[in-house]
């Protein structure tokens, strides 16, 4: 009979994750993954103006506001087949690129670095 490893939850990520695993003979033989948090941003924004689509999804993660809000703008855009000017896609690009470097120092420093730091004797240093 498969042995049952459930891991819930998958911490030092941004979300609710949650894995299920089968083993057999020492090797993992079925896997499901499932994400633990439904926020409904879907049924929030039905009805609303499409314009207004940045502001709700970019509340999707904590984390990466950003990107949800430059993608849902994206997104209505190339739903009404609108081009942006190039000084405005330059702009985007600064703008996630300073995000590429938030992101970075906050999963690093905040959600990673307590697997590799120990706390108390910082605090002593």
């Amino acid at each position: 009979m498969a042995k049952r490893i459930v891991v819930d939850p998958i911490t030092r990520i941004e979300g609710h994750l949650r894995i299920d695993c089968e083993i057999k003979g020492g090797k993992i033989t079925k896997a499901w993954s499932s994400g633990q948090m439904w926020r409904g941003i879907e049924i929030i924004l039905k009805g609303r103006d499409p314009r207004d689509a940045w502001i709700y999804t970019q509340r999707i993660c904590g984390v990466c506001t950003t990107v949800h809000a430059i993608v849902s703008v994206r997104a209505v855009e190339n739903a009404l087949d609108m081009e942006i000017p190039v000084n405005a896609q330059y702009i985007r690009n600064m703008i996630i690129a300073a995000h590429g470097i938030h992101d970075h120092m906050v999963h690093f420093y905040h959600l990673s670095a307590l697997d590799w730091v120990d706390v108390v004797n910082a605090l002593k240093a």
